[in-house]
């Protein structure tokens, strides 16, 4: 075994650009505090079930669900900064970046189930007719970054694999989530998030299960795409260090792409110029969470660099959209609570998910080890920040 192979940190300079972008954004967005009553959060809610527009506002609004935006801006724009990168990439251009989907050529039909799960859940069955029962909000975004997309990845293209995964994926995914929600985490007090991200492990176990007995589920590639004279990236470079930070911002979508990842954060700051009460279901947290993510990536780069090296990916992204910003939403958007979050994340949040995804049987997504990983991380950094802060 190559110890010092298998301890080698990453970029000092790439973590600490990270941090400052971190710091940077927080102060930024803090000062911003502008007020309006464009797309108020609170507004949006109580008309989604009576207003075309509002029901419309809340669909996009989902695609930002998982990095706890919640913007239409910003889901706007990672939909376009993930199309923008499939164009890049299809077209061999060397401003592509990471090859969005992994290499797969899969982004047409991981965009496509996306919208037809989430269409199913909001249009088709209406459960945001759940609004009109008093809540503020409901987990109708877990299509989006739940089993559709990892399955249409698994699979591979296909009319019939499309319309199976996202039918099955919005008939229990809602419901699930809505039930851990109401039910098991008031009782143990710990993120909500918890309950979102156990009920993509859970679904994504029952639908891989489905799809395996399902004849017409058979696993087929994408037409290979043409990736020639494309330099090979610096892994020890500051640079690719912080290219890999905004990278794991379009993670939970299936892009893995620093160009979405820096258009959603953009669309982020357009969000809380727009209305600070808008992004992050008005909380005013924004900068928070902004600094804990930035945290989370960096420190989980800098630490295991060396597994993207040998393994040529690595759940890195996995505190960024849970236990960083989650922990931030329950104990407020602190400095010392933005970056304890952000550093306990990024220490524990790839490893256990490594550790978890590696144990699953022939036929299961390794998303189901990382969002598993996510809910634990969570509990375990939200317990040791409040006994240690509060």
């Amino acid at each position: 075994m190559n110890t010092d192979k298998q301890f080698k940190l990453g970029s000092v300079v790439g973590l600490l650009i990270n941090l400052l972008i971190g710091f940077a954004l927080y102060f930024l967005v803090s000062a911003i505090q502008r007020v309006g009553t464009v797309l108020d959060y609170n507004q949006i809610v109580q008309t989604v079930t009576s207003n075309t527009s509002s029901k419309l506002v809340w669909f996009f609004m989902n695609f930002t669900e998982p990095q706890f935006y919640a913007g239409l801006f910003s889901s706007l724009f990672i939909i376009v900064g993930g199309i923008i990168a499939w164009v890049l990439d299809k077209t061999n251009s060397k401003f592509a970046g990471f090859p969005v989907s992994y290499s797969s050529n899969m982004f047409p039909w991981v965009l496509a189930s996306q919208l037809l799960s989430l269409t199913l859940t909001i249009f088709v069955f209406n459960f945001t007719r759940y609004f009109d029962q008093g809540f503020t909000w409901l987990p109708t975004f877990i299509t989006v970054v739940g089993i559709a997309p990892a399955l249409m990845l698994l699979y591979g293209p296909g009319l019939e694999k499309l319309l199976t995964v996202s039918l099955l994926a919005s008939l229990v995914s809602f419901p699930t989530a809505h039930w851990l929600n109401q039910t098991i985490m008031p009782i143990l007090e710990i993120p909500g998030v918890v309950a979102n991200v156990s009920t993509m492990a859970i679904t994504g176990i029952i639908v891989c299960a489905i799809a395996k007995a399902l004849p017409w589920m058979k696993k087929t590639d994408a037409p290979a795409l043409e990736r020639k004279n494309r330099p090979a990236d610096d892994l020890d470079s500051p640079l690719w260090a912080v290219r890999r930070a905004f990278a794991d911002f379009s993670e939970p979508q299936f892009y893995g792409n620093e160009l979405a990842g820096l258009f959603v954060v953009a669309g982020v700051l357009v969000d809380s110029v727009v209305n600070v009460n808008h992004p992050a279901y008005g909380s005013g947290v924004v900068p928070g969470i902004l600094l804990s993510q930035f945290v989370a990536a960096g420190v989980g780069i800098f630490l295991y660099s060396q597994k993207f090296k040998d393994q040529g990916w690595y759940a890195t992204y996995v505190p960024v959209v849970s236990a960083a910003p989650g922990t931030v939403l329950l104990l407020g958007g602190t400095l010392p609570v933005a970056i304890l979050a952000g550093v306990l994340g990024g220490i524990i949040g790839a490893p256990l998910a490594e550790y978890l995804y590696s144990r699953l049987p022939e036929g299961y997504h390794i998303t189901i080890g990382n969002v598993a990983s996510m809910a634990i991380t969570t509990i375990m950094v939200s317990i040791v920040i409040k006994f240690l802060l509060f």
